[in-house]
């Protein structure tokens, strides 16, 4: 685990059902077996070892993807979900660091954003890490969402 010290306003999500939302961009996604890449629940480069979800206790799914395929240059094919529990037993850090009525985070952060952080694990942590979310999030299967008005033409 890592022993990064939490910035100012951050704080540690309790271990619970809590649905923690992932966005699944087309990079992401695995064409072939029509499912979540094997790495698209750990760290991508631009992460810096913090990667992105959104807390269904503050966002809905809808809330989230809408918003992701809204101001992100990416966009989200689908929500797919692993709890702060499941999170946590990796044992990876759940941080909100989302503050409600911030104004400065407003259009540059999701609302209800969250990070797992993968900071201070090796690769081969990495690896095992971000297939055994991926296994939790392919049991539950993806979050029932609508296709946003900004995302891709997929055909789900």
């Amino acid at each position: 685990m890592t022993t990064e010290t939490l910035e100012p306003g951050e704080s540690i999500i309790d271990p619970s059902d809590e649905l923690l939302y992932r966005q699944i961009t087309p990079p992401l996604f695995d064409e072939e077996s029509n499912q979540p890449a094997s790495f698209a629940f750990g760290p991508q480069n631009c992460d810096e070892g913090k990667v992105s979800y959104s807390r269904s206790s503050k966002v809905t799914a809808q809330e989230a993807r809408d918003w992701h395929c809204a101001n992100s240059s990416k966009p989200s094919l689908g929500v797919w979900a692993v709890t702060s529990s499941e999170a946590q037993t990796e044992p990876l850090r759940c941080v909100d660091d989302w503050t409600d009525g911030d104004q400065s985070q407003i259009g540059k952060m999701a609302p209800g954003h969250c990070y797992l952080d993968f900071r201070g694990f090796s690769k081969p942590e990495k690896k095992r890490i971000r297939a055994n979310l991926l296994r939790f999030a392919l049991k539950r299967g993806e979050i029932p969402t609508n296709k946003s008005q900004d995302s891709s033409d997929r055909a789900d």
